[in-house]
């Protein structure tokens, strides 16, 4: 896609978005008087009728939401510890634009002057005031200590205090004291448990799915890893866990485990944007992507899975002329051999893209046995088995075997998988092609990646990503798995460079055997679905160690727009190459870069 179609679309997507739909009355000014303690800038991201700015010069004005404007700037208030605050809502309205105006009475502000904790034996007095969030000598926040109950709930629920109940008491006078009294309960014990609506799956293949056994203390822990494991066997669309209480007992529960069946048989399908990767070395491309999918969840009336699946994706990146096509068969279940290791046998055949014309259309086909295990909802180990053979549709290339194994670590403690404001990732990949395992190819690779995220403020964020891989034992003449060397450029990497031409040879695309990189971005909000984002990006590809140095490393800076879609953050980048000014590149990406 061209520079100036990608700037065309967004502005057309900009304007469709920002641009008054009818003649209705427009929001002209927005004050507030009688604030002493809370500014305008300070409230302005939580309010929906919103001033006008350079950015969103014509807000509609609607009455209904000024009222709810209103209640939310007194729990605002309250969250501050002005429990007596009172907020009233006025507007005037002339040719067409509104005024409004909110008239503030803060009254006094309370601060916590004393807590206290009672009731409390599993849980000490200190992780209760921390999940409260409570202080002394700090604003008062009942909003705040109501939305953390659920986390003292949760902390007893994972030691199986079922049945516990908290109180929280203020006594408000010049100041406020905390009384927190808690009833711990029994422990609570799992008498039975019972399996509804199974239908008809063999009920020994559910069975060894639970972590738990009759007589353990209640643990949400073990609730939830047996409810994943239970959704992991691709059966059930729906698996709601209940815990009874067993008449005349404080301290014994039934397990109701209630099923919803996926549909045996369906064809499935999708579309939209979707990543994919062009090569193992280089980040996926933003690309239009669609499958369709024949799928047989239960294979026999067992947990197995067979599925034939045709994949067809276009890069949205201008120098690939051709699309990836890729067509699978496989076979999936949670256990392998007697044992419990998730594992999903494919055949498979693709073609990779062509890039024109100067990087040869490969095919290639073989098996691939994936098998993983999973620590929470997004972290896992995993190991990769392949054996595949290449060959070029130009016939310049005869069929080349290669057998190999990957082990991949991922931790994911990331608060959101898409608008993560705060936690971290980092993965470690480690294969080894050839050597013992046989083939035409013998070599290593490693590759790392750390990802960190910090809220800064309310809604801005402060993200970082560094990746590092090293190939070994590569031969130069490995000219048919080159997919496998690193590459850097484009909207997913280096944006200061086009895609794959960070480093360039005659004109063409150069992968090397080291990689290193690091990509810093400061995003902050702007108005409702649009952001914007301040970036560094700095990169270096080398041939070997020794030839590491600072003057290989090269950076860019820019910065970029964001706009919330249904499918994702869509981005706009405009990015300079740092010691090369003249070369200035826009980049359209798909969700963020990391």
């Amino acid at each position: 896609m061209k520079p100036i179609y990608k700037i065309l679309l967004c502005l057309l997507a900009w304007t469709a978005a920002v641009r008054p739909q009818s003649d209705d009355v427009v929001i002209k000014s927005v004050t507030m008087t009688g604030n002493k303690h809370v500014s305008m800038n300070e409230v302005l991201y939580i309010i929906r009728q919103r001033p006008p700015n350079w950015f969103f010069r014509r807000p509609d004005f609607n009455s209904r939401l000024l009222k709810l404007d209103a209640l939310t700037l007194k729990n605002y208030y309250h969250s501050k510890g002005f429990l007596n605050v009172t907020v009233e809502e006025s507007y005037s309205i002339e040719n067409n634009s509104a005024n409004i105006v909110y008239k503030i009475k803060e009254g006094k502000q309370y601060f916590v002057s004393g807590i206290s904790v009672s009731g409390n034996r599993s849980i000490s007095e200190k992780k209760i005031k921390k999940l409260l969030g409570l202080l002394e000598r700090k604003p008062y926040n009942p909003v705040f200590i109501n939305d953390n109950l659920f986390a003292v709930e949760n902390a007893y629920h994972q030691i199986g205090k079922l049945f516990f109940t908290i109180k929280v008491i203020d006594d408000i006078s010049d100041s406020v004291k905390v009384n927190v009294n808690i009833t711990e309960g029994k422990d609570v014990q799992i008498k039975k448990t019972y399996l509804e609506k199974l239908g008809s799956i063999d009920s020994s293949q559910v069975w060894r799915e639970l972590t738990y056994e009759s007589g353990e203390i209640y643990s949400k822990k073990n609730m939830d890893n047996t409810f994943r494991r239970l959704k992991e066997m691709g059966v059930f669309s729906m698996v709601n866990m209940i815990p009874v209480k067993v008449a005349d007992s404080d301290s014994l529960v039934n397990m109701v485990i209630e099923f919803r069946r996926y549909k045996q048989r369906e064809w499935i399908s999708d579309g939209g944007y979707d990543p994919i990767r062009f090569a193992e070395g280089a980040e996926p491309l933003p690309a239009i992507s669609g499958t369709v999918e024949w799928r047989n969840r239960s294979f026999f009336n067992t947990p197995t899975q067979f599925s034939t699946k045709l994949l067809a994706g276009v890069p949205m990146e201008e120098q690939f002329v051709l699309p990836r096509l890729r067509f699978d068969v496989s076979f999936a279940s949670s256990w392998f051999m007697g044992i419990r290791f998730p594992s999903k046998l494919t055949g498979f055949y693709e073609t990779f893209i062509e890039y024109k014309d100067q990087i040869e259309t490969i095919e290639r086909f073989g098996l691939n046995l994936l098998q993983h295990v999973r620590f929470d909802k997004r972290s896992f180990f995993e190991t990769k088995s392949v054996w595949e053979s290449f060959s070029d549709r130009s016939g310049s290339k005869d069929n080349i075997e290669k057998r190999s194994i990957a082990f991949k670590f991922n931790i994911d403690k990331k608060d959101d998988p898409i608008f993560t404001r705060k936690g971290y990732l980092f993965s470690a990949l480690f294969k080894s092609a050839g050597n013992v395992l046989g083939g035409e190819r013998d070599y290593l690779k490693a590759d790392f990646t750390f990802q960190s995220y910090t809220s800064i403020g309310k809604r801005s964020v402060f993200a970082t990503r560094v990746k590092f891989g090293r190939l070994w034992g590569w031969d130069s003449e490995f000219m048919d798995v080159s997919y496998e060397k690193f590459y850097l450029g484009g909207s997913t990497s280096m944006r200061g460079w086009d895609v794959l031409r960070f480093e360039e040879l005659k004109g063409e695309p150069v992968g090397e055997i080291i990689r290193f990189m690091t990509n810093i971005e400061y995003r902050f909000p702007a108005y409702k679905s649009f952001g914007f984002t301040v970036f560094f990006d700095g990169g270096l590809l080398a041939d070997h160690t020794k030839n590491i140095s600072s003057d290989l490393l090269k950076w860019d800076s820019g910065v970029g727009l964001t706009i919330k879609t249904p499918l994702g953050p869509a981005r706009l980048d405009y990015a300079i190459q740092v010691d090369d000014p003249g070369n200035r590149k826009i980049q359209l990406g798909i969700q963020n870069l990391f």
